[in-house]
């Protein structure tokens, strides 16, 4: 009986390893593909999808064929989020550095309201990709989700932005582990986590619709 136990547990541990070091080469290799600067977009976000399908409990789906699907229909809309999201971080960033330079009551405030759209986009970006591949919005209505989720669940974006520098320190710590998980688990880890704080506020939404 333990031994069956032990077994099958070595069997799952096996899968998850294929499936993490697989997904993990063929988000680099479509990364690749795209020149990087236009394939790591289309990229993650077939991750992404891979990730919510696992999240789900979903496990008879053919892999390979939803990621590269997936990385072909999303190919010029995750990049134009990406490109959304980019110019919105180097204003936001440049305006902080801007009017940290300068003394005064007016650059004061100015760093400060700067500093707050830099906290604001860096909560954006925790669950830009999770929202983005959960609900069907378009690309500015997925960005104004995220913040929203952002600011009604805390305690979610806490645990989650925990959980991404544990991941980053575990991985400087372990290198080699790297060619194998890469930024698959963290792509898991983080659409997990997403998706049991949609579940909630959904849950929320029908009690009150309900009452």
């Amino acid at each position: 009986m333990n031994a069956g136990r032990l077994l099958t547990g070595v069997l799952a541990l096996c899968n998850w390893i294929t499936h993490f070091a697989l997904l993990n080469l063929m988000w680099i290799g479509c990364t690749l593909l795209g020149g990087v600067v236009f394939g790591i977009a289309p990229s993650t976000i077939a991750l992404y999808t891979v990730s919510r399908k696992a999240a789900r409990g979903e496990s008879e789906f053919p892999l390979v064929k939803t990621f590269f699907k997936t990385f072909k229909k999303e190919f010029f809309r995750a990049n134009g989020l990406v490109l959304i999201l980019t110019l919105i971080g180097v204003v936001c960033f440049y305006d902080l550095h801007f009017f940290r330079q300068f003394e005064g009551g007016f650059y004061d405030f100015m760093s400060t309201v700067a500093l707050v759209c830099c906290l604001t986009f860096l909560i954006v970006l925790t669950y830009i990709l999770p929202v983005y591949v959960h609900y069907d919005l378009k690309v500015t209505q997925a960005i104004k989700q995220a913040l929203f989720i952002g600011f009604l669940k805390p305690s979610s974006l806490l645990l989650m932005i925990i959980t991404s520098v544990s991941t980053y320190y575990f991985f400087i710590s372990f290198p080699g582990f790297i060619p194998i998980f890469g930024f698959t688990i963290f792509a898991h880890l983080n659409m997990w986590m997403a998706l049991k704080c949609f579940e909630n506020i959904e849950e929320v939404n029908v009690t009150a619709e309900a009452a």
